[in-house]
């Protein structure tokens, strides 16, 4: 009489799951050259982004961004949104007048959107003969591909390389890095920040230069950096007894933190010689916000819009829990460069940026906080993170980056 376990194929189910393996194939899998390694989660989270994408726009009506007026393709849907801005950039340039509102308001208009994503897509599509649309997803996939190396290198800085692949697989799988598949110019940001962030580390910082400059013409993120290298600088400072700070690198350091404030004003002087108006870039920016601007007092009026008289109160503790968050033992691993530029990102939005639906898509240069959040090293933890990721990137391409006519909230 045979025994079940005689029987083939009873003990497949156990070997599948038999975490020895897993094991096994992790730390082989980390064996792997870095790039490897970094594409292999890049890749991953490409697969799963561009399958929400196409299942989202099986239900998206033709908008003013389709190329029919009865189907959105998934070509198109990737386009939706800043991305047909970006293209008017670079078929069309900026405008030399500002247009005007019916109430004598600056309208929108090109001049909110920085040159570089749409100069390098522009150069590509007319090399090759291939049409913006096509090449501009291309570019933007690329690119955030190109990151996710410089990034894996970066975090493993600070952490082992098992953690440095979760910070990575975390930013990677963050919601709105959806957007690392589109016509937007955040994935060419993230590279150029990621390069300039671990070139600072290193304390290259004359090579950061050209970077910095390149970084500040792909969205406006020039200012956030300045205050970043502000606080870096005094840093250095405070602490050059047991971080030796010697003369040629206070040169070096200051130059790259001088010029970066330069390099934040090139965009806004652009628009200022090119328009006549000195405040062109500034009231293009306010057209998006009924055209005026404030400064740190929109987030009270936001919160207090959200949640009354509680709102500021929970608006300062969300405050203080980011600054715990940063600042904590778990924050301490992304090291002390890295947790000024959160702060000095931070600061930046809550002074200059009007929050809104767009608010978590900008975000994303606060990758460095993923080192916080792979410290735990259950695997049970990490997975449920990804899935939830996975889970909160379907609702914001099915929320905010579907369009339903004639108007919508942006992504």
């Amino acid at each position: 009489m045979s025994h079940a376990r005689d029987l083939p194929g009873t003990t497949l189910v156990p070997e599948v799951f038999d975490s020895s393996r897993f094991r096994r194939l992790g730390v082989l899998f980390l064996t792997l050259p870095l790039w490897v390694q970094a594409l292999s989660v890049y890749v991953a989270s490409r697969i799963v982004s561009v399958a929400i994408f196409a299942g989202v726009v099986q239900r998206q009506d033709p908008a003013s961004w389709s190329s029919s007026p009865v189907e959105t393709t998934l070509g198109d849907f990737l386009n939706f949104w800043d991305s047909a801005w970006y293209q008017r950039v670079a078929e069309e340039g900026y405008p030399s007048s500002l247009p005007v509102t019916e109430a004598g308001t600056v309208a929108e208009n090109q001049w909110a959107f920085y040159p570089l994503h749409p100069a390098v897509v522009g150069d590509i599509s007319t090399l090759t003969g291939a049409d913006y649309d096509t090449v501009s997803p291309i570019v933007s996939t690329i690119a955030a591909g190109l990151a996710s190396i410089v990034l894996l290198a970066l975090f493993r800085r600070y952490v082992d390389k098992a953690q440095a692949l979760t910070a990575l697989a975390f930013v990677m799988f963050f919601p709105p890095a959806a957007v690392f598949s589109t016509g937007y110019a955040e994935a060419l940001t993230l590279l150029l920040q990621a390069m300039a962030l671990f070139l600072i580390v290193e304390r290259r910082y004359l090579m950061a230069i050209p970077v910095v400059f390149l970084m500040d013409l792909s969205r406006p993120v020039g200012v956030a950096f300045s205050f970043f290298l502000l606080f870096h600088l005094i840093d250095r400072f405070l602490r050059r007894r047991e971080d030796p700070y010697p003369v040629g690198e206070v040169i070096r350091s200051w130059t790259l933190g001088v010029l970066s404030c330069v390099a934040a004003l090139v965009h806004p002087i652009h628009a200022w010689l090119a328009t006549g108006s000195l405040t062109a870039y500034t009231d293009t920016e306010a057209a998006w916000h009924g055209g005026g601007s404030t400064y740190l007092v929109q987030w009270l009026a936001a919160a207090n819009g959200l949640a009354g008289p509680f709102g500021p109160l929970l608006l300062f503790g969300v405050i203080a829990g980011m600054l715990a968050l940063i600042f904590s033992p778990a924050g301490a691993r992304m090291g002390r460069t890295l947790q000024l530029y959160c702060l000095g990102y931070g600061i930046y939005l809550l002074i200059f940026f009007t929050p809104q639906t767009s608010t978590l898509r900008l975000l994303l240069p606060l990758f460095p906080v993923a080192l916080t959040l792979a410290v735990v090293r259950s695997h049970a933890y990490r997975a449920a993170v990804i899935c939830a990721f996975i889970l909160l990137q379907i609702v914001w391409v099915g929320y905010l980056w579907h369009f339903t006519p004639p108007a919508d909230l942006p992504p």
